[in-house]
């Protein structure tokens, strides 16, 4: 086990890899490394969970999400917190949350409006 990366580590010699008839597909060297990751189950089950329609669907959700922080920090100025203490960090995060929720909503309110569907028979 090799601690600092913390892989498996797997050297097969000359004498196990030599006779072996896939070695030339395998490796052109005198034995194979194989370095395995001991977190390597859940890893293989993050990718097959990423390949599932629920996760892209997800991502879709959480992206609309993420723009909403990205607006906070960027345009409202939440990058650095003026304040310390859980207490009062909570009430400057819910004043900007507030801030930027009555500039969507006069956005919103400012569309007027929208013209009613044609009826058809």
């Amino acid at each position: 086990m090799n601690v600092r990366n913390r892989t498996h580590a797997y050297i097969g010699s000359r004498k196990r890899c030599g006779a072996c008839p896939q070695k030339a597909q395998c490796t052109t060297g005198q034995y194979k490394y194989l370095a395995i990751h001991i977190h390597e189950p859940a890893r293989q089950h993050a990718r097959e969970l990423a390949r599932t329609p629920a996760f892209a669907n997800f991502q879709r959700e959480r992206k609309k999400v993420e723009a909403l922080f990205a607006e906070l920090k960027n345009q409202i100025g939440l990058r650095r917190l003026r304040l310390r203490r859980l207490k009062f960090v909570r009430e400057q995060f819910f004043l900007a949350a507030a801030a930027q929720n009555i500039k969507r909503l006069v956005r919103f309110l400012s569309q007027g409006p929208k013209p009613p569907l044609p009826v058809t028979n």
